[in-house]
């Protein structure tokens, strides 16, 4: 420890304020004063729930105020959005002595809260007291030692997050780019991605999904998790692997297509995914098998590229029964021109990746740039000259 440094514990600077419970029977979302939960931590500005009952003014959270999350993962954020109320299971640090300077502690606290959640034990979800908090031991340099590492900090994670906001833009370009491309191949051969049925080009054909690959539904067999028995067997649901089993019901190239779940409308992930060898799969996700994989690939950047919400029944949970599914009309072409445009994709689908996967790989090193310059900081390695 750097000379005129003190480690003490925090009680002995600030005081934490627990959060209040209010009455969840007048929560809405519309009006009333906004209410910070645990999920509103992380955006720091905007609450989904408002509270529309009397509150005492002392739950009332103002701009720059510290907070932290007590249930799941432990991390202290700074609010940076309109007053709003604070719910229970978030803590504020307050009334901080005049010798810590409450952006110096918000830099490296989170160090300790991680600290903390990696030896909470738990049942469902991990939970910290303000007593912890209180608890922590914090290295405290002199309050002038303070400023410049605040001062130091502030510049350094300013470049850092300009830096970071540049390369989620180029990743989040690199995903949309194969998107736009598959839509666009799909499109230029006539095909409907609205739900109309528009002159097909020369050569292709419209089918039924159910025409073109033989639905092994019946096949499926769902087993309730205290009843899996335990192996190196991928058991696929609506989203993909969701562990993994002794036994296997399939062994063979298949096209999965989600049943149930938000994403046949959010589409955040793709809703159809091939698997093959051996594997079980349950009454979440549908099976098809193909003639050749040039058709069952053909297929699934097809139905990846289309919105499928004239044959997903519910809003809250989203359904693609079998009947739907197997009514969706597909463009088909002979067989050569399916394998030109898988190739033609397969060969988008690689660049990207790479694109993508540079573009995190330079997330990542942001990440331990920020861990690096914090552990030199509250070790009192970081000074004006260095970083």
């Amino acid at each position: 420890m750097k000379q005129g440094w003190e480690i003490k514990p925090l009680k002995e600077f600030l005081e934490v304020q627990n959060g209040y419970a209010f009455n969840s029977k007048l929560f809405n979302n519309t009006d009333g004063m906004p209410l910070i939960r645990i999920r509103d931590l992380k955006n720091g500005r905007n609450t989904k729930v408002k509270f529309v009952g009397k509150y005492d003014e002392k739950y009332v959270v103002t701009k720059g105020d510290f907070l932290i999350g007590m249930d799941g993962e432990f991390g202290c954020y700074e609010w940076i959005g309109d007053d709003a109320l604070l719910n229970q299971r978030v803590c504020r640090l307050q009334d901080f002595k005049n010798d810590l300077i409450p952006k110096f502690l918000f830099h490296g606290i989170n160090k300790y809260l991680k600290d903390i959640e990696d030896v909470t034990t738990y049942t469902t979800v991990k939970h910290i007291s303000s007593k912890q908090i209180k608890g922590i031991t914090f290295p405290i340099p002199p309050l002038d030692e303070q400023k410049r590492i605040v001062a130091k900090l502030d510049e350094c994670f300013e470049a850092i997050h300009i830096a970071r906001t540049n390369v989620e833009k180029n990743l989040s370009n690199a995903k949309e780019l194969f998107q736009s491309q598959l839509n666009q191949i799909f499109a230029s051969t006539g095909s409907a991605t609205d739900g109309d049925s528009p002159e097909l080009a020369e050569g292709w054909v419209e089918k039924k999904l159910v025409e073109v690959c033989e639905n092994l539904d019946s096949r499926r067999i769902p087993i309730t998790k205290n009843k899996r028995i335990s192996g190196d067997i991928p058991y696929y649901g609506a989203s993909g692997i969701v562990d993994y089993v002794a036994d296997f019901i399939f062994d063979e190239d298949l096209l999965l297509v989600s049943e149930d779940g938000a994403n046949l409308l959010a589409r955040t992930y793709p809703i159809a995914f091939p698997i093959s060898g051996k594997t079980w799969v349950n009454n979440h996700a549908h099976a098809l098998k193909f003639e050749n994989m040039g058709s069952q690939k053909f297929v699934e950047y097809y139905l990846n590229s289309i919105k499928l919400d004239d044959y997903v029944s519910g809003m809250a949970q989203p359904k693609l029964n079998q009947k739907m599914l197997n009514s969706i009309p597909v463009p088909y072409p002979e067989i050569d021109i399916q394998k030109e445009i898988v190739n033609q994709l397969d060969d988008l689908k690689s660049k990207t990746q790479t694109l993508e996967s540079n573009y995190q790989q330079e997330l990542d090193a942001l990440d331990e740039l920020k861990k690096s310059i914090l552990q030199k900081a509250f070790r009192g390695e970081l000074t004006i000259d260095n970083g």
